[in-house]
Formats: structure tokens, sequence, C-alpha cells
């Protein structure tokens, strides 16, 4: 009862269809598999492992097969319970801003992080982590190579610190509508809460590798968030808007290309909106300020009831989409994230946002 495992089949239409090499239906690359492993080994020990491989043709299985494993420990103190953390990966995919998607070939390596720790009465949130890995990856540094070496990769230890502090500031709060299924509960499973916050935020970020170099970044974020309306008329009844911005100072360069900074202002902006009755549109979307480029947009459609709800959702930078189904009052597993099965982590600030 304490151990889960799953098992995903994939067929890879569109490589059935459009790719010239393809030799259709039977051709053993045009299917695919991922598995999960959940164990729970007791009470504070965790064990999650991930692999997904995306042909079945045994010459490609090097170059198409990623994986991972962490072995996760639960460290009750005082403020709160520390986890510590031992993992492995091959091939992990991450997406680095402006940089786009990075493979990783190999990381081998632990971390320890806090959980979000409130400072007393001030509202203030820090959290932290550290972590060392030994790692192979790419890299543009010719003299990090071996001579007579014909790729571009290098294995390199890296220690990493992280800490985080920021505080939310609830500028105005409104009124639920009665939770009825004609007013409150009349589109969404609870009733809607209007409301204005801002929030701040402060992250120092400190890498060191075996090779000598440093990447030191403190990033400063600031945001405005507001969410007006009950979503309970047909028409133009809820509207959301989130605005963001984030600034970058920092010295030294990462050798590797999967964690280096180059995004150093991002403005992050998003818009949700009632379209008639249960439809919502939404856009999310990020800018590099100095070079106006889009660093990652998403687009949304929505259909909500109180029971249920069903969203669109797709990445044309990514070039990811999602359909996710939601299921209100019921004992619904189903995953929470629209993109699980794209094995896709991004790295803000030089930091992998985990799992």
């Amino acid at each position: 009862p304490n151990i889960s495992f799953y098992v995903y089949p994939q067929i890879f239409l569109q490589r059935m269809v459009t790719d010239p090499e393809s030799e259709g239906p039977g051709d053993p690359d045009n299917y695919g598999i991922r598995t999960k492993l959940d164990a729970v080994l007791s009470p504070s020990t965790v064990l999650r492992a991930r692999s997904a491989l995306n042909t079945f043709d045994p010459d490609k299985f090097e170059d198409n097969l990623r994986a991972s494993i962490r072995l996760q420990q639960a460290i009750p103190t005082p403020i709160g319970t520390h986890k510590l953390a031992f993992e492995y990966s091959y091939r992990d995919r991450l997406f680095n801003g402006s940089l786009g998607f990075q493979t990783v070939r190999s990381s081998l390596g632990a971390l320890f992080f806090s959980p979000n720790i409130v400072i007393g009465k001030t509202g203030l949130v820090l959290n932290y982590q550290l972590g060392y890995q030994d790692i192979r990856s790419e890299t543009d540094r010719l003299d990090l190579l071996e001579p007579g070496q014909t790729d571009n990769l290098v294995n390199l230890g890296r220690f990493q610190s992280s800490v985080f502090l920021g505080r939310s500031f609830l500028l105005w709060q409104g009124k639920p509508l009665p939770a009825t299924r004609d007013e409150g509960l009349n589109y969404t499973p609870r009733p809607i809460i209007p409301y204005i916050s801002m929030n701040a935020g402060l992250r120092g970020v400190f890498s060191s590798y075996t090779s000598g170099d440093t990447q030191q970044d403190l990033i400063g974020t600031v945001g405005l968030n507001a969410q007006l309306g009950h979503f309970s008329r047909p028409f133009l009844d809820y509207t959301a808007i989130g605005l963001s911005y984030s600034q970058v100072i920092g010295s030294g360069e990462s050798p590797f290309f999967f964690d280096r900074t180059v995004d150093n202002q991002v403005l992050s902006l998003s818009f949700f909106q009632q379209i008639y009755g249960p439809l919502r549109f939404g856009i999310q979307t990020s800018l590099n300020v100095e070079t106006g480029d889009s660093i990652s947009t998403d687009y949304f459609l929505e259909y909500s009831r109180r029971t249920h709800g069903i969203i669109f959702r797709y990445n044309p930078v990514l070039a990811i989409g999602s359909i996710s189904l939601r299921i209100s009052d019921f004992n619904w597993q189903g995953t929470a994230d629209p993109f699980d099965g794209a094995g896709v982590s991004p790295v803000v600030g030089g930091v992998k946002r985990r799992f």
C-alpha cells in the first residue's frame, strides 16, 4: 500500500505521420513509454523515480532515454520540517529562459532545502536551499575541454546556495457571493473573492564550480495581482490581471548553459477574462526587457462549472500543450500539473524548480 508504480504507453502520432523517415504504424520509433515510481519507505522517507523512453528502436535508446531518482528524508526542526535529498538524473531536460531548452547529460548530488518560514508577525517568508552536485553538461568554454574532444560536454562539481525573502501585501479585498448554486457557485466550486494584492521578494543565489568559476546573482521582484468580479453573472463578471518585474544584479558566469543567468530584466504579464457564461480565456507571458523578446507564453481556454471543468493550454515557445480535467467534490487524484507529462523543468535565477 505504500508503493505505487505507473506505466504510461506513448504513441507519437506526429512523428508517425510527418517524419519522412517513419515507416508507419509498424515502426518501433513511433512508440515509447513513461514510468513513475513513488514509495513511502517510512513516515519521513520517500523514494521517487521517473523515466521516459521516447522510442522502442534499440539503436536510439541512449539519446531518447531520460531518467531520475530521488531519495528524500524529512528532518523536523523547531522552525519547520527541512528535507535532505539525494538524487541522480540522466539527460534532465531544462528550460533556461532566453537560452531555451538545455539537456544536462548527468547529475549526481545532494540537496538540503527548507520549508517556507514565516518570520514572527512581520509577514515575511524565508526559504533557502543548499546543494552539491557532480554535473556533466554542455559548455562553450574551450579551455575546459580535453584536447581532441569531439563534443562540448564537461564534467564539473557545483556547490549552490539560494536564499529567498519576500512578502505579500493585501491592498483590498471584497466579499464573496453566497455559496449557492445560482450565485457564488454558479460557475466555480468555491465562491470567488475579489482582491488586489502586491508582492515583493529578494533572492540571492551563489554558485561555485570546481573549474574555479562563480556566478553570483541578487534577484529583486515586485508584482501586482488583481482579481475582480465574482464569476457568477453570464457576461464579463471575472477579470484577473498579474504584473511583475524582476531585476538581476550579478557577477560571474556559469561555465554551463543550463544554469547561466542571461535574462537580467524580466517583465511577466497575465490576463484572464470571462468571455461568456462558463468560458474564460487567458494569456500568460514573460519578456526579456533588454531585448524585447518573448521568453515563454501560455494561452488558456477554460470551460468551468461548479462540479467540473476543462482547461485547454498551449505554449508555442515550449511547443507543448495540455487538456486538463477538473472534477470537484470527489476523491479525484488526477495530476494538478498541466504539463506533467512534458518532462520540462524551468530554471529561474540559475536554480532548478524541484518536483
